[in-house]
């Protein structure tokens, strides 16, 4: 996953990936048939670990604005680290392999759960009275959406900048946090 995320799936090659694994071609071979297998397990891994670290709190049933900013920082913790390039899943996106099936299931599930984390966070702050009903939660949540994809599109190529932490209070300011 870590050499897809700095490398780019085109980058990656399968020395480096036995390298990087500690494996052998064959042992490699033996669980993912071919590059595009292994990188469908490194989408799905990636999505795991953004789930645990920035969706779930989105996700429980009494999330509300608490949890929406507790996501922002968290957003902006990780972008601050040295190397920070942005999303994995957005940046496949972008990428002539987004259009391989298998690819775009991952990509789509990924973008699906993001937004539905995004709204159902939005939902619960105006059902506690945290936000006005105008905007809508949901239009909020596409907004939001837009925002976290912008800030991992330009984080691809600029890594953390002070663009970067204007958008990231520019979602804050949308989800009313």
């Amino acid at each position: 996953m870590t050499l897809f995320w700095r490398h780019g799936y085109d980058a990656v090659s399968l020395d480096m990936l036995v390298s990087e694994i500690s494996a052998s071609r064959k042992g490699l071979y033996a669980l993912w048939p071919d590059k595009q297998a292994l990188f469908v397990a490194a989408l799905k891994s990636y999505g795991q670990m953004v789930s645990s670290q920035l969706l779930q709190d989105l996700e429980s049933e009494d999330a509300g604005l608490a949890e929406f900013s507790k996501f922002w920082s968290r957003f902006e913790n990780a972008a601050r680290q040295p190397g920070w390039s942005g999303c994995l899943v957005v940046r496949t996106s972008a990428h002539r392999i987004a259009d391989e099936p298998d690819i775009a299931v991952e990509i789509r599930a990924f973008f699906d759960r993001l937004s539905s984390a995004f709204e159902n966070a939005l939902c619960g702050a105006l059902a506690r009275g945290e936000i006005a009903p105008d905007p809508s939660p949901q239009i909020r949540a596409r907004q939001a959406f837009s925002v976290a994809v912008a800030c991992s599109a330009i984080g691809a190529f600029e890594g953390f900048t002070p663009r970067i932490a204007n958008l990231i209070a520019t979602g804050r300011a949308t989800c009313g946090c």
